[in-house]
């Protein structure tokens, strides 16, 4: 079934005899009632539907020796609700109806029942017969009704993530051990189908690996009955001194527990012992519920990164996500959200004037001490050190400026370029040293010629003292569902009203 609620596509495949006929007509009939046709013309819709089949059947006896596969296919939209019956035999047409003498039945025929009825010839996968009849209005009442209901249990779910039941106290969270990759790995997949943007995360043997190697550090949820309940990682592919936490799913069948909030404490604490500096988290931008998970643990919202999902990565019964646009090959946002784990020291960060004030309450609100001039000359003597990264799975690009000088721009134009028609990224990151003078001025550069605010990477930045922030910015190179964007808390809305230009 589709993820919006105004097409459904059914699917029969049988063997062309007419034994198949209460087969064929509890499929048609099933169909019909999903499109909402009522009184008689259900009836008579059906009937027909049964003689053009049978029509296709007796033509195909007359051609060939052995039984051939129809493949019956119904898809109902807001216009109409149309059948196809593909036949893998002898090619037929509009002419080979009357060839065994048998003419059109009357009921079939446009204008009766049917609004339209041709041929469709499809090569060597046979010859299609097409029957569209309009239906009476546009809604679905069936997708309707179960995109509510999963609405609602999506929604429940995941507002108790945070708020413990009677039974919490019979889970119990744990440090990963060897072997629990297929488990995790089965959660994912209950969870995203295969849609899931990292692929190692279907594969238990790299899971395992990450895990010897610290580049993840899973913790489990179990169920006192040895049930494998949820999964939650601090993620740290490069081993630095920050952890992204992610990753985190819980079985359908034990939501509605808190069980999220001990996971996350579980996270952190990992990080505090590894020494790390901080957390960050990318809650997904559809909904309310992830977003509120981080403003309830603490955590200071720092940016808006459009485009850094792919259109088809989804929750399947997990999560219900807000009104959006209708294309369903927009892709889906991610708000960036910071949470300490050791004081952090005084910073100068060089910005845009025009982003001095939002750059100066994202400090603020992270209790990090910031002095943000606007003005500021890179090093004549530096040279332009940048890293470029690509990640393929998601089609995301990332530049990262190491330092700031006079040959930075041409540098990272360059960067832009390669990624967009070399690499045919959605989206790029632009990272710039915020507290390199030069970052003002490259930064209104780059915004001038096409790039948007991201906001802050917090501590993104490696340095020999251990890590800083940048300045992020981005390039958007594929459509975004930007009007399905769901936004939590007042720094949140700043964000999204300075990247999305909204009031």
């Amino acid at each position: 079934m589709p993820s919006n609620t105004d097409r459904l596509e059914l699917r029969l495949d049988l063997p062309g005899l007419p034994e198949m006929e209460p087969l064929l007509r509890d499929f048609a009939t099933r169909a019909i009632e999903f499109a909402d046709i009522e009184g008689d013309r259900r009836t008579d819709l059906l009937e027909a539907m049964l003689s053009a089949v049978n029509l296709v059947e007796r033509e195909l006896d007359a051609t060939e020796r052995d039984a051939v596969t129809l493949q019956i296919t119904a898809i109902i939209d807001a216009a109409a609700i149309e059948f196809s019956v593909l036949e893998r035999g002898t090619p037929m047409g509009e002419d080979d109806l009357d060839s065994a003498g048998h003419a059109i039945p009357e009921q079939i025929r446009p204008a009766r029942v049917f609004d339209r009825l041709w041929w469709v010839q499809r090569g060597p996968e046979g010859s299609e017969l097409h029957l569209r009849a309009h239906r009476p209005h546009a809604n679905i009442s069936t997708l309707e009704s179960a995109a509510q209901r999963l609405d609602h249990q999506a929604a429940e779910a995941d507002h108790a993530k945070t708020t413990p039941s009677a039974t919490t106290s019979e889970y119990r969270i744990r440090d990963y051990r060897p072997g629990d990759g297929l488990e995790v790995a089965r959660r994912i997949y209950e969870s995203y189908g295969h849609s899931y943007p990292n692929p190692d995360l279907y594969y238990p043997e790299r899971i395992d690996a990450l895990n010897a190697e610290g580049r993840i550090h899973s913790m489990i949820c179990e169920h006192s009955d040895g049930d494998f309940v949820g999964h939650y990682a601090l993620e740290r592919p490069d081993l630095g001194p920050i952890g992204e936490a992610g990753q985190a799913v819980i079985d359908h069948a034990h939501r509605g527990h808190g069980l999220m909030k001990p996971m996350r404490a579980a996270v952190e604490a990992a990080g505090t012992t590894l020494g790390l500096l901080g957390i960050w988290s990318q809650p997904t931008a559809r909904h309310p519920f992830s977003q509120r998970m981080n403003l309830g643990f603490g955590s200071t919202a720092c940016g808006l990164c459009l485009g850094t999902t792919p259109a088809e990565t989804t929750l399947r019964g997990g999560v219900g996500a807000a009104a959006s646009s209708e294309d369903p090959a927009l892709r889906h946002s991610c708000f960036l959200y910071w949470h300490p784990l050791q004081p952090e020291p005084p910073i100068t960060a060089f910005v845009p004037a025009a982003l001095a004030g939002l750059i100066g309450r994202i400090y603020a609100a992270r209790g990090r001490k910031s002095t943000i001039e606007t003005t500021g000359t890179a090093s004549p003597r530096r040279d332009a050190v940048l890293h470029a990264r690509f990640d393929a799975a998601r089609r995301v690009g990332r530049i990262e400026i190491e330092s700031i000088g006079p040959a930075s721009i041409d540098a990272v134009r360059s960067g832009l370029t390669v990624m967009e028609t070399a690499a045919h990224a959605a989206v790029i990151f632009v990272d710039l040293p915020i507290d390199d003078p030069g970052c003002a001025g490259l930064a209104e550069r780059l915004l001038d010629e096409g790039c948007r605010l991201a906001g802050i990477g917090p501590r993104f930045r490696p340095t020999a003292e251990g890590a800083e922030d940048v300045l992020r910015l981005q390039r958007l190179l594929s459509p975004v569902d930007e009007a399905g964007i769901v936004v939590e808390g007042d720094l949140g809305h700043e964000l999204a009203s300075v990247i999305l230009g909204r009031d």
